[in-house]
């Protein structure tokens, strides 16, 4: 099982690089990685589930706690040094949906630790929990689209400088609850 979705994971990666996100279907996919169609739907129901499933780095990005400089338990430094790694794949399907797909993806997984851990901040209301909400959703789309932006341009600026930069952003949002 995981060595099935391993091989799909890689085939997935080599088409994108090969020729775009948005050309490829799932034949292409299940052709290249040498399993039956049946094979695929067991594990995946499209290729954008494929896409975001296939991130094996996603235990990664939020498994940490605060203690080891996580802030809300989101892992900032994993985040940028990884996608940094992976610059070429990002540049094959930075035109395509898949970076829609997965600029939603992580904002919502960002969004949720960002809003359950200020959920549990010991200042918090039942009556601004719509208005934390946003506040989550802005923090974690802003730094998501900051990372693509960056991803964009070639990573011109150090990826400590965007880590710190990430994190300033995520403890404002924290000092500014508790201010409140």
């Amino acid at each position: 099982m995981v060595r099935t979705k391993k091989c799909l994971a890689d085939a997935l990666k080599q088409l994108i690089l090969e020729k775009g996100y948005d050309s490829i279907t799932i034949q292409d996919i299940i052709e290249r990685a040498n399993v039956g169609r049946s094979t695929f739907y067991t594990h995946y129901e499209s290729k954008e589930q494929l896409l975001v499933g296939n991130i094996n780095f996603q235990e990664q990005l939020i498994s940490l706690g605060e203690e080891d400089g996580s802030p809300m338990g989101i892992n900032i430094q994993y985040l940028f040094e990884h996608t940094r790694e992976h610059l070429p794949l990002f540049k094959a399907m930075r035109h395509s949906k898949a970076v829609e797909i997965l600029a939603n993806y992580f904002t919502g997984l960002y969004a949720g630790k960002i809003f359950e851990h200020m959920k549990r901040h010991s200042s918090f209301k039942k009556k601004d929990e719509r208005m934390l909400c946003y506040k989550a959703e802005a923090a974690a789309g802003g730094i998501i689209h900051m990372l693509f932006k960056w991803l964009d341009d070639g990573t011109p600026v150090p990826a400590a400088t965007m880590i710190l930069y990430s994190k300033k952003i995520l403890t404002d949002l924290v000092y500014e609850e508790i201010e409140k």
